[in-house]
């Protein structure tokens, strides 16, 4: 049930590899699955239409679609899954063999005062993005809390629209999750020089206004804003497995083996609302990116219809874009790994995306993470073009165990329009290599 990235994922896999499998999915919306990653896109004017975000599932032979409709409660003993046609509120039992649950996620809203005051909005689904657009013309001044990849994005998206935006972070730097300080003071001069105000190590303590919001008090400094977007991540929507008395993880996840079963052997769950193992500490993580519930779904689908795949793990290869910078990483930061008690060895570079004589040569960041006694490569991250290739390339040589010394000696292609003589990566890890 669910037809999110896992949920949609999941239920194709199943029926490719088991076509006499009898598939239902169970969505509560009306349609079949859409991307939030793009919409703070869609708010910035990029996609034209927000509602072109929206997929309507193609009728699959063997499944059936129950839009629509809620999932309210599963009875595990009589392996029943009771649902309610949410238009006329009629309720039904479907009796299943196995139960995927892909139930996804949930909009953090901060407990600050005023969270509920009028133009104060999270941004996660299509309504959410529809009232930001409401409101827009009607705003000057918009308060953004949270720095993640959402929230950088949002922020350029609405300065494009010739709006005042601050952006405000608890944490020390932008992008915590992704990237150490010293490349996240890459993007901060970016965002500055993009004309957004950027607040680090600061905490939001009211959100004021007589009905509607009109100000943001931070540690202190009142902050005029028309608009307030809360972007400080989502939690896993675990409501379901709970009631249904399945385990949760450490990180209030849904526990969930190699195949992705929960604690009990006939329901798997896969996306966002599952946790999922880190492969470099080997410890439960949540890893809640569109790519890794596809991942999770083709595994869950296929071990539910019977076959026997195993879901290996994550690095949380993750990219962004924002004030015209591409950023990826994957891996442990060193940071991260600073904190799981990892003996590391990490240098930074800056050189050129092309030849400095070629036209459209930008400078380019690489930032590598070894472990100190292995000298294995466990962590990455890139500013610059080709951030994104460059970070799959960096998440397949930690998969295959390579070292420093082998990814200073990878090949690699090279033309002035495309590339410099010297790959950046090559680069750094040879940088790397002199540290070591």
């Amino acid at each position: 049930m669910g037809f999110q990235s896992a949920g949609l994922t999941a239920a194709a896999a199943a029926h490719l590899f088991n076509r006499e499998a009898k598939v239902a999915v169970v969505e509560r919306r009306t349609y079949a699955t859409y991307h939030p990653c793009g919409l703070p896109f869609a708010i910035g004017g990029e996609v034209r239409d927000i509602h072109q975000l929206v997929e309507f599932a193609p009728k699959i032979s063997g499944v059936n679609l129950l839009l629509g409709t809620e999932a309210k409660f599963i009875d595990t003993k009589a392996k029943t899954l009771e649902v309610q046609d949410l238009k006329t509120l009629k309720k039904s039992k479907i009796t299943y063999d196995k139960l995927i649950l892909a139930t996804g996620s949930l909009a953090l809203k901060s407990p600050i005062p005023g969270v509920d005051l009028e133009n104060v909005f999270t941004i996660q689904t299509i309504k959410d993005g529809e009232d930001i657009l409401v409101a827009l013309p009607r705003a000057k001044k918009v308060v953004v809390i949270g720095a993640g990849p959402i929230g950088v994005e949002v922020a350029w998206a609405l300065v494009r629209r010739g709006l005042e935006v601050t952006l405000v972070e608890m944490q020390p730097s932008v992008l915590p999750g992704m990237l150490d300080p010293d490349m996240s003071d890459v993007v901060v001069d970016s965002l500055t020089k993009s004309g957004i105000k950027t607040i680090c190590s600061r905490k939001v303590r009211e959100i004021r206004g007589e009905g509607s919001v009109d100000s943001v008090v931070i540690d202190g400094e009142n902050i005029p804003a028309d608009i307030v977007i809360m972007a400080v991540g989502v939690k896993p929507d675990v409501e379901l497995a709970a009631r249904a008395g399945l385990r949760l993880g450490p990180t209030n996840a849904i526990a969930v083996d190699e195949h992705l079963r929960t604690s009990d052997p006939d329901i798997f769950a896969a996306g966002d609302c599952a946790e999922a193992r880190c492969l470099i500490t080997n410890r439960p993580v949540l890893s809640q990116l569109a790519t890794t519930a596809i991942r999770m779904g083709k595994v869950a689908g296929i071990n539910a219809a019977g076959g026997d795949e195993k879901f290996e793990g994550v690095l949380n290869t993750v990219v962004t874009s924002t004030c015209g910078l591409e950023i990826a990483s994957t891996g442990l930061t060193a940071n991260a790994a600073k904190s799981s008690a990892i003996d590391i060895v990490a240098t930074r570079v800056r050189t050129m995306s092309k030849p400095h004589y070629f036209p459209g040569a930008e400078p380019i960041f690489v930032k590598l993470v070894a472990s100190g006694e292995e000298r294995k490569v466990i962590g990455g991250q890139i500013i610059g073009d080709g951030a994104a290739e460059r970070a799959n390339l960096l998440a397949l040589a930690i998969k295959q165990g390579m070292t420093v010394d082998e990814l200073s000696r990878i090949e690699y292609c090279y033309t002035p329009p495309v590339s410099d003589s010297i790959e950046p990566i090559v680069i750094a890890a040879e940088a790397l290599l002199r540290r070591m």
